[in-house]
């Protein structure tokens, strides 16, 4: 979660802000009727010479028009010009849009010391999006210095008027203690206030504090209640978190019909992570039939966002003929594309890729390279196929001692292959190089474990 950004709302035509008289008064409404019926042209060339007269709705009105680009080509700069004069005789819509032209740099160079002027005069007639703009600048250091008791203080009189974006900014601020002291009691209570007026985000954020016991007692059943709240209000991240709490069985009983659900949910808001669960569930065929098709498409979605994990999927549902024929050159270049982003499991498979000569050219020294990084993560598998080269001599020059030390890491992580390995290769060395592999071995595993060494 971050502070919302300054919120920027279309302002409305003025009717008359200050009415004129006479035949004035008679050309300011032949231009309202004008506009009225989206003949923008006339209704310009009608208020043009009431503002240079100095009427301010006109004024008003033709910077709405060169604002807008309604019926002309936009221009900021003019659509400043004319709100100047409305805005410094106090017109509040003139003064928070000149604040927030100047403030998202809108056609003109972006000036925050601008902008926090035009939001203050807006801000101190009560415009509860002028103070909460107000506080987000404050909050930021746009245009000033950082100051958290301005921030506060702007978030406070937007919030206590009703305005949500403030309420769950000043929820927001409390929780993470950046620019105030934290304080979870306070931002629980903002939190409420916005959830209340039906904020998803503020949903979520509450969820989230019961979930990982931020400031309160960790609630896995109140999680649940309310990351459901904000997830059919359509957030994203409350759609993943439910799903995930629905698949692990945590405040709710397991229910992987209900998981897929929420899944399917944030994964067609484009969430990558929620793409890849819903494509285990559908080829594994947990709370639903096994859809392969539908299974690779979802993969197919995630990785086209950068996922590793759906790289790898897809690489291994090819080099495997997995719902898709066999091709192991399109294995390869999903592993590879995996492998690059630093996935362990897609590193071992390339470089078996690499080792058997399938889908590539066979060269050992990459496969010993890809082995290599696999097995540095972790990977007793890759640690094991490492040592058989070392053992071999393939890729390498022949090193029973680096085998050996694979080997026997390999087997501590679990790998039934490292422990026959080790023991096969153990008959052929001598005491002093065993005693020295385990001695580098142990070493290795103490770092990864990160413990001393024995």
């Amino acid at each position: 979660m971050s502070l919302r950004p300054p919120i920027v709302l279309a302002v409305s035509l003025l009717a008359a802000a200050l009415p004129a008289h006479g035949d004035d008064d008679a050309d300011f409404r032949s231009g309202l009727a004008a506009f009225n019926d989206g003949d923008y042209a006339r209704a310009l060339e009608t208020w043009l010479p009431l503002a240079e007269s100095g009427d301010l709705s006109a004024m008003y009105n033709v910077a709405l028009i060169y604002d807008e680009g309604l019926g002309v080509e936009p221009d900021k700069e003019l659509a400043l010009h004319w709100y100047r004069q409305p805005a410094i005789e106090g017109d509040i819509s003139a003064q928070f849009t000149m604040a927030t032209i100047y403030d998202f740099g809108d056609g003109v160079e972006e000036d925050n010391e601008r902008a926090l002027k035009w939001y203050e005069e807006a801000a101190s007639q009560a415009d509860e999006q002028a103070q909460f703009n107000l506080g987000v600048m404050y909050s930021n250091g746009e245009g000033t210095a950082i100051d958290a008791e301005r921030a506060l203080h702007w978030y406070r009189l937007s919030a206590d008027q009703g305005y949500v974006p403030a309420q769950f900014n000043l929820g927001y601020l409390y929780d993470v203690g950046e620019i105030v002291p934290e304080d979870n009691d306070a931002a629980l209570g903002w939190y409420h206030k916005a959830a209340r007026a039906g904020d998803a985000d503020a949903m979520f954020a509450i969820a989230l504090m019961h979930d990982t016991g931020d400031g309160v007692p960790v609630d896995d059943g109140r999680a649940v209640e309310w990351y459901t709240e904000a997830g059919e209000r359509g957030h994203e991240r409350a759609q993943f978190n439910v799903a995930i709490m629905y698949d692990l069985g945590e405040g709710t009983p397991e229910d992987n019909a209900a998981a897929l659900r929420w899944y399917e949910a944030a994964a067609a808001q484009g969430h990558e992570a929620a793409q890849v669960n819903l494509a285990v569930m559908l080829e594994n065929g947990e709370g639903t039939d096994v859809d392969l098709g539908a299974a690779l498409g979802w993969y197919l979605r995630a990785a086209e966002q950068g996922s590793a994990h759906a790289q790898y999927a897809i690489g291994l549902m090819y080099d495997e003929g997995k719902g898709v024929s066999e091709d192991n050159e399109l294995a390869v270049s999903w592993y590879r594309r995996a492998a690059e982003q630093g996935d362990a499991d897609a590193q071992n498979n390339l470089g078996a890729m690499y080792d058997a000569g399938e889908g590539v050219a066979e060269d050992n020294a990459l496969a010993l390279h890809w082995y290599r990084l696999a097995a540095e993560q972790g990977n007793p598998v890759a640690q094991n196929n490492l040592g058989a080269l070392y053992f071999a001599g393939e890729g390498a020059d022949e090193d029973p001692v680096e085998a050996y030390k694979w080997f026997y890491i390999a087997e501590r992580l679990g790998n039934e292959s490292g422990k026959h390995n080790r023991v096969a290769s153990a008959r052929v060395m001598d005491l002093d190089d065993i005693i020295a592999a385990r001695r580098e071995a142990r070493a290795w595993l103490a770092r990864f474990r990160g413990v001393a060494a024995d």
